[in-house]
């Protein structure tokens, strides 16, 4: 029996976890290095978010850069995919502040 696969949880296989969030908050802002993108995720590891950043770029979400500039350096960017995630979380955005008394967290 072939089993359908649920939209949403593919959505969130995408772009779910701790930190993917947060990253494309950041770099629909504007691209960042790597070192700029862990100055502004203070809690995130180096190891944490050069996975993240990895499986982003896979998935197509995020598009890596390297700068010809001495020393080398790397700079990440939403690509057009990663973009169209936007409307999505500021549908969430809305939904949990207008029932942030119902989330207890």
């Amino acid at each position: 029996m072939k089993t359908e696969k649920c939209p949403v949880e593919q959505a969130l296989q995408v772009i779910g976890g701790k930190w993917k969030i947060p990253i494309i908050h950041h770099l629909n802002e504007k691209p960042h290095r790597f070192g700029k993108l862990k100055s502004r995720l203070t809690k995130v590891t180096q190891q944490m978010l050069s996975k993240q950043l990895k499986e982003m770029e896979n998935d197509g979400l995020v598009k890596r850069t390297v700068l010809s500039v001495m020393p080398p350096s790397v700079e990440y960017s939403l690509t057009d995919f990663g973009k169209s995630a936007i409307p999505v979380l500021q549908s969430l955005y809305s939904w949990s502040t207008h029932h942030d008394s119902k989330i207890k967290i």
